[in-house]
């Protein structure tokens, strides 16, 4: 079985939980749960789930700037735009305090705050920890 689940659609966080509660695993216990979301609703789950927002109101802003740039057609406009996403973490990817110093399947040991260090936040953005 997997050790965590990411959703990409709005709803999926939501899904994975039901489908963890039929198969009989506990979040965060047995499998670490996140979603890429804006759904404030996530804060109030059971438990509450960790989501990453990819930020669409600043993408849209990013777009309209591109835009009117190229249609002014302003010379010297970089046409990358980068817009770090944010990580809002909860506690579906918190592992529960344990009485020992814990070592995972793989040798790694969750942070203080209980997050496990395949992931961590470099800014506001989500980074892979092997990219």
């Amino acid at each position: 079985r997997p050790d965590a689940v990411i959703g990409v659609y709005s709803d999926s966080g939501h899904n994975i939980l039901a489908a963890a509660r039929h198969h009989g695993l506990r979040v965060p216990r047995d499998l670490l749960v996140a979603c890429i979301s804006e759904d404030p609703d996530y804060a109030m789950t059971t438990p509450p789930v960790t989501t990453v927002s990819l930020r669409p109101d600043r993408v849209g802003d990013e777009a309209v700037d591109l835009l009117i740039a190229l249609i002014n057609a302003r010379t010297g406009v970089d046409r990358r735009r980068l817009v770090q996403p944010v990580l809002v973490p909860r506690r579906s990817t918190r592992r529960p305090a344990r009485r020992s110093s814990p070592v995972d399947a793989v040798g790694a040991r969750p942070d203080a705050a209980g997050l496990h260090p395949a992931c961590y936040i470099k800014g506001d953005a989500v980074l892979d920890e092997g990219a």
